[in-house]
């Protein structure tokens, strides 16, 4: 029974392996052992039935807790337009803040990353026929537990950032009780813009956001069948 085992091993090796893993394993694999001893009984070939056991299943991704049948492509056709809006807002709104040489490094990221985004989304949208009807297995589960991870670094982050910047600008003036003095409209513009500039970031915890919500909306059933 090596190869059967072999062949386990090969459909979840996508699959990090934990309880529900080793024991998804134990049951797929029983069950493929007992349809070779019921295809020997009634006079298969023994290498014949293993053949046949091996063939009756080769993807498990719908057995995986959380696991949604998408249409993986149009799943990743808005993925990719909503990220391309976000990094364009965010190049959008940089612009002035590299005229008063603040953000010109994140203002030129952004560029970049809207550029590289736009042609990895032509790129998918040319392709079309039956290519644009795919299906995959997304963890939503997974997605899920990433966006709140996400959100946390990023909240945690700008707390300490905050703390940070304040403590650069106005530690010495509370340590020494002296008067916080802003001289001019053009000090206080680049002093709002270094506690502005790390809002950006926002685009991070937005991405992962995406991922739940484009997953129940092109999960593979009866409403969006009806679509097709």
């Amino acid at each position: 029974m090596e190869r059967l085992k072999k062949h386990v091993d090969s459909i979840f090796s996508r699959y990090k392996e934990d309880k529900q893993i080793r024991e998804l394993k134990y049951e797929v694999l029983s069950n493929l052992e007992a349809k070779v001893e019921d295809l020997t009984s009634n006079g298969m070939d023994y290498n014949e039935a293993i053949k046949t056991a091996i063939n009756s299943i080769d993807n498990i991704d719908y057995l995986i807790n959380g696991n949604k049948e998408v249409y993986i492509t149009k799943y990743k056709l808005e993925y990719l337009q909503m990220i391309l809006i976000y990094l364009l807002v965010g190049w959008i709104i940089t612009i002035p803040l590299s005229i008063l040489r603040q953000g010109i490094l994140i203002n030129f990221i952004l560029l970049i990353s809207s550029i590289v985004t736009g042609i990895r989304y032509l790129s998918l949208r040319k392709k079309n026929g039956d290519f644009i009807h795919c299906k995959d297995f997304i963890n939503l589960q997974f997605s899920l537990k990433i966006r709140k991870i996400a959100w946390s670094i990023w909240i945690l982050f700008i707390i300490i950032y905050l703390v940070f910047i304040t403590a650069i600008q106005f530690g010495s003036n509370v340590w020494f009780s002296r008067p916080v003095i802003i001289d001019g409209p053009y000090q206080f513009a680049i002093l709002l813009i270094s506690y502005l500039i790390p809002l950006i970031s926002v685009i991070i915890p937005l991405y992962f956001s995406l991922a739940p919500k484009l997953i129940i909306k092109y999960e593979v059933g009866e409403d969006n069948e009806d679509k097709e």
